[in-house]
């Protein structure tokens, strides 16, 4: 397999967990119940997507 392949096994994967988190946030939002874990998964999105656009600016090449 070659880089290019893997980046986008490893982009799909982190934008899977985006969409779950997000889905996760809004649900916490709704609930009001745990403002310190809706904190968590704000801060767990932002760097998931942090690191999707490294992958996509080629930051992480080396890493493939």
């Amino acid at each position: 397999m070659d880089s290019e392949n893997k980046k986008e096994i490893v982009k799909d994967f982190l934008i899977r967990c985006i969409e779950y988190a997000d889905e996760t946030i809004a649900r916490k939002t709704e609930s009001d119940d745990d403002p310190e874990g809706l904190a968590k998964w704000i801060a767990y999105r932002e760097y998931t997507e942090y690191a999707v656009k490294e992958i996509d600016g080629g930051d992480l090449n080396h890493w493939f």
